[in-house]
């Protein structure tokens, strides 16, 4: 769950740095961090501290409330249907592999159309 505030507050990032017409490297350059260190907050890959925070709302002039704002996400649920049942363990676990790539690529399609 904790990812997924870090996600969230990536996005925030992203939203602003958006509004005022900077990039990930502008943001960046200023807390002397590399572009992929950089591109991990963003996406929420990289977990980032209060005072990391602070110091992203001071560069942007944002309120470390608006990074903040997190919203819970519903659960996604997919729904499968077959004909039948499934009683073999390995096709189950096949199911649930297939289920979290899913909502992998779903989760990657709303980080590049956010």
């Amino acid at each position: 769950m904790s990812s997924n505030i870090f996600r969230q507050v990536g996005n925030n990032i992203q939203t602003v740095l958006n509004e005022i017409n900077k990039n990930q490297q502008y943001l960046a350059d200023r807390l002397n961090v590399s572009k992929q260190v950089m591109s991990k907050i963003i996406t929420g890959s990289k977990a980032i501290n209060v005072s990391e925070i602070s110091q992203i709302a001071d560069i942007l002039g944002v309120s470390v409330e608006r990074l903040l704002n997190v919203k819970e996400e519903e659960a996604v649920n997919h729904k499968f249907a077959f004909m039948g049942s499934l009683s073999n363990e390995k096709t189950k676990e096949k199911i649930e592999l297939l289920k979290t790539v899913i909502d992998e690529i779903i989760m990657l399609e709303e980080y590049a159309n956010g």
